[in-house]
């Protein structure tokens, strides 16, 4: 498959170049603070225990798509929008209560451990969340410090920056739509919809694609409305999927529990449908699971065969599949390289392909 083959070759350099600035940043650590070292080190382990460096792999698609040529310099912006992706990852697992990241402990969870094996720190947890917190900001700055050294031109640096700054925004801004959803009674599949784009389209799909074209120097808006449709579309489409994988998936390809999103809390358009459509005795049986701590296998189970007879599970398969074509349908659209074009339509062939 041509769109596996190029993902794998995107993935092999920026890992390699994701590692390099590990150890830079582990070594500097060193010099002035160990505490950050270990938490940069385990950090290091979780960054490089998975992910398909999607983000990184779109930037340089996008960037060479539409004409760019500077290999080297657009491989380091790929690897700062890796960091920015940990910046968003250790900051949600705290805020989720994850116990995995790519089959290991995250950083909030690492250092928790580690202080409960330590009498002089009294709240284990304060102390794990506030390293992890120290930490994802850390990255934050890696990412613009690297972005700001990667020897582009100043304007489209300057560019690139003002924009990104955007994109961290309205991450945030979703994410605390994410939080206000889940602690809301009344929330319609518009407002998770909202949401979905807001928190995960923007910057796994929207953000490194239209950065690419910056850091090009292409100001085409036919070319940036294809990108922007494109993303938004397989972005709604890949949250849609990722709700589904965190219920019904097998924890060991996707690298954590799959009851820690209904012992969360984690309201997703498959609740709301489920809510909508079950009988009474089903609808007390879903609440009475939902966001509750130590779920059973049994619970599980019950929880899972609600959502499938509701139809809530074909509802948001139908619906990502929808998506899924409204995303092909646009990139089509776009005068790209064969090779961008063709890899961002294998891009959309390769989730719609994730086992559900």
């Amino acid at each position: 498959m041509e769109f596996k083959q190029t993902l794998d070759e995107f993935k092999i350099a920026i890992n390699k170049e994701l590692n390099h600035y590990f150890d830079i940043a582990i070594r500097d650590a060193g010099k002035h603070d160990l505490l950050i070292e270990r938490a940069l080190g385990q950090a290091k382990k979780i960054a490089l225990s998975g992910g398909k460096r999607i983000r990184g792999s779109l930037l340089q698609c996008a960037y060479f798509g539409v004409g760019g040529r500077e290999k080297k310099k657009i491989l380091k912006v790929a690897v700062a929008i890796e960091f920015l992706h940990l910046f968003f990852l250790v900051h949600d697992d705290i805020i989720d209560r994850g116990q995995l990241r790519h089959g290991q402990q995250p950083l909030h969870r690492f250092f928790a451990k580690k202080a409960n094996n330590s009498s002089e720190l009294l709240k284990s947890e304060q102390f794990g969340n506030s390293v992890a917190i120290i930490v994802g900001d850390m990255f934050f700055a890696k990412a613009n410090e690297i972005i700001l050294q990667a020897g582009f031109g100043k304007k489209e640096t300057l560019e690139a920056l003002t924009y990104l700054q955007n994109v961290v925004k309205m991450t945030i801004i979703g994410q605390s739509q994410d939080i206000a959803i889940e602690n809301s009674k009344k929330v319609s599949q518009s407002d998770v919809l909202r949401m979905y784009e807001n928190k995960t389209a923007k910057y796994t799909f929207e953000g490194p694609l239209l950065l690419g074209m910056i850091f090009a120097g292409v100001c085409d808006k036919k070319i940036k409305n294809i990108f922007s449709r494109y993303a938004r579309a397989i972005g709604k489409a890949y949250q849609l999927q990722d709700d589904t994988l965190g219920i019904f998936g097998k924890e060991r390809k996707i690298g954590k529990s799959t009851v820690s999103d209904i012992e969360e809390g984690k309201l997703s358009l498959m609740l709301i449908y489920a809510r909508a459509k079950a009988k009474a005795g089903d609808l007390k049986t879903l609440n009475g699971i939902f966001a509750k701590k130590g779920i059973t296998q049994k619970e599980t189970q019950f929880y899972k065969e609600i959502l499938i007879k509701t139809g809530a599970r074909k509802y948001a398969h139908d619906l990502t599949k929808r998506y899924f074509e409204i995303g092909k349908k646009e990139i089509e659209k776009a005068s790209l390289i064969l090779q961008s074009k063709n890899f961002l339509l294998g891009l959309v062939e390769y989730l719609e392909e994730r086992e559900v």
